[in-house]
C-alpha cells in the first residue's frame, strides 16, 4: 500500500492539521504573554563593559607580590616616593628605573637624579581618540598589540603603537594630534 504524501489538505489529513495548527497558535499566544509579563524597559544609562582578565595589562590587578629592587640609590628612591606616591620600584639601573603604579608600568630614564624621559605602558582603552583614529585610518583592520606613551623632558608626548606579529611593520610612532612621526 502506497503512502499518500501529495495531498496534505485532503479530507483524510484534515483531522491532523487543525489540532496541530491550533496547538501552534496556542503556544505562540503563551510566548507573547510571557514576553509581555517579563519585559523590563532598558535603562537610559549606558555602561562600558571592561573584561577583567587577571594580570593582563590594563586589567586593574597588579601582581600580588613584587620583588624588592636591589642597587637603587637612596636619592632616586626618595625622588620616586615623592613624585609618585604609592608606586613600587620594580627594577633599578644607573640610567633607568621601572616603576609599577596601580596597574601601569612606568619606565623612567635618568640623568643623575633628574628624570629625562618617562615611558608609560598603556592599555588599549587608554590610547587617546585622535591617535587611535589616525592609526585605524592608516592601518585598517589592525588592532595594536601594545602601546607606550613616551614623554621627554619639556617635550610633547609621543605614542608608540606596536603592530601584531606577522605584519609588515613593527612599530608606529604618532603625536597626540594623530600625525604619524615614524613607522618601522
Amino acid at each position: 500500500m502506497a503512502k499518500d504524501r501529495a495531498r496534505p489538505f485532503s479530507r483524510k489529513h484534515r483531522r491532523y492539521w487543525i489540532p496541530v495548527t491550533g496547538g501552534m497558535v496556542l503556544i505562540g499566544v503563551i510566548n507573547v504573554i510571557i514576553g509581555f509579563a517579563s519585559y523590563q524597559k532598558p535603562s537610559d544609562v549606558h555602561e562600558r563593559i571592561i573584561a577583567d582578565v587577571p594580570y593582563a595589562p590594563g586589567s586593574g590587578r597588579a601582581p600580588a607580590a613584587l620583588p624588592a629592587p636591589t642597587g637603587c640609590a637612596p636619592a632616586i628612591t626618595a625622588r620616586i616616593t615623592a613624585d609618585m606616591p604609592g608606586a613600587t620600584i620594580l627594577a633599578c639601573a644607573p640610567d633607568r628605573v621601572s616603576v609599577m603604579r596601580a596597574d601601569r608600568q612606568i619606565d623612567l630614564e635618568l640623568a643623575g637624579a633628574e628624570i629625562r624621559a618617562v615611558s608609560e605602558h598603556l592599555a588599549l582603552p587608554d590610547i587617546p581618540r585622535d591617535v587611535m583614529r589616525a592609526f585605524a585610518i592608516a592601518y585598517p583592520r589592525t588592532i595594536p598589540a601594545s602601546a607606550i606613551k613616551r614623554t621627554e623632558r619639556g617635550g610633547a608626548p609621543v605614542y608608540q603603537l606596536a603592530f601584531p606579529p606577522g605584519r609588515d611593520h613593527t612599530l608606529a610612532t604618532l603625536r597626540a594630534d594623530g600625525s604619524v612621526v615614524d613607522v618601522k
